[in-house]
């Protein structure tokens, strides 16, 4: 992947300025190398369409084409999306799987005004771990296709979900597991809390509550690293419609599953970067370690890693790799938190690595042995 280098160090707050005053569009719409450095990051970080949509009423007639090619595009992805999740929901339910529909356009259409404004690249889908077999072997009669090299026993070390694609469609996540770092949280608890969502398509989803929304939002941004924006937007979006009482929910989760590191810094990155102080009350969170000292200048630096890849197993280089775990690592919380999160990653990447020295990794090993 080639990496790309911002050109503008301030064009990403110039980004967010807009997105909260949509009227400063027009002090950097006439600078075009600002203006398209603007857009590139607005790409980078999710935000394009929303870009589109609250610049309108500034854009000059040159960048008209744009903004309505942008909306148009979006609208007809999100419509697309929303087609293939119907498909896929009233599938499992027919064959009596439980499932959660995570994030998404059905995220969008609970917390979002304008939901199509919020893209989504593909879709994600948990099952218990139990029904893994059964609903791989649904998607398949569905039309998809599962090539992955290793046996079931071992990509469940090395992974927390299965990848499903088929042409005309947006690639498919079956998460068995929803994971952050090396804590895996099993989907039962989350499936047993869920509630039913109405979407606006004519349909009906099994979704997370609010509260368990919010908690796996922010866990989701966290897990990346939060290298792109519109991850821990969207926790903030979730967290501002909660109710007191589904806040200290969220607040008790993050003590129950030792996640409070990762919500104190996503408070940090909301005050960062969108200026706002997170809805719930963290303040008795302890900061991750390593944060104390240099807090802003770490959250910059790991917010400028977007441009080697959202992606930690993406990124360009081998430092971007090291430096994308020692992310991981701060976000963990303590000294002692951290050494067990890199002895985790090492684990799992010798153990995957090994398998690839005994065996030859066959295309169907996976599917082949799933279990029934």
């Amino acid at each position: 992947m080639v990496k790309l280098r911002v050109t503008n160090p301030q064009a990403l707050d110039h980004l967010l300025a807009i997105l909260r005053s949509p009227e400063r569009t027009a002090e950097f719409v006439c600078q075009p190398a600002i203006w398209e450095e603007i857009k590139r990051l607005a790409e980078v970080h999710r935000f394009t369409a929303q870009l589109a949509w609250v610049s309108s009423a500034w854009l000059p007639a040159s960048e008209k084409a744009w903004r309505d090619q942008t909306l148009m595009t979006h609208h007809r992805r999100h419509a697309q999306r929303l087609a293939a999740l119907r498909r896929l929901v009233e599938a499992l339910a027919q064959e009596r799987i439980s499932y959660i529909s995570l994030k998404g356009p059905l995220l969008a259409e609970r917390f979002y005004e304008h939901p199509f404004l919020r893209p989504a690249s593909d879709l994600d889908l948990v099952v218990m771990e139990s029904d893994i077999g059964r609903a791989a072997r649904l998607m398949l009669q569905l039309g998809y296709s599962l090539d992955e090299s290793f046996p079931w026993r071992i990509h469940r070390i090395a992974s927390h979900h299965l990848e499903f694609r088929a042409a005309g469609s947006p690639e498919i996540e079956l998460h068995y597991a929803m994971q952050v770092g090396r804590t895996r949280l099993e989907p039962a608890q989350f499936i047993e809390r869920s509630v039913t969502w109405k979407s606006a398509a004519g349909f009906e989803a099994q979704v997370l509550s609010n509260s368990d929304a919010a908690f796996h939002s922010c866990l989701h941004a966290a897990s990346h690293a939060f290298r792109r924006l519109r991850w821990v937007y969207d926790f903030l979006s979730v967290a501002r419609r909660l109710t007191a009482g589904e806040r200290r929910t969220v607040c008790g989760l993050a003590q129950e599953h030792g996640q409070t590191g990762p919500f104190a810094a996503a408070c940090l990155t909301l005050q960062e970067f969108f200026l706002e102080s997170s809805p719930l009350d963290c303040g008795n969170f302890p900061l991750p370690w390593l944060w104390r000292p240099l807090a802003a200048t770490h959250i910059r630096a790991m917010v400028d890693r977007v441009e080697g890849g959202g992606n930690l197993q993406m990124t360009s280089t081998l430092f971007e790799r090291f430096a994308g775990r020692l992310d991981m690592g701060r976000i963990a919380g303590t000294p002692v938190k951290a050494a067990q999160l890199a002895a985790y990653f090492l684990a799992r990447m010798l153990r995957t690595h090994t398998y690839r020295l005994i065996h030859d990794p066959k295309p169907g090993a996976l599917l082949a042995t799933l279990p029934e």
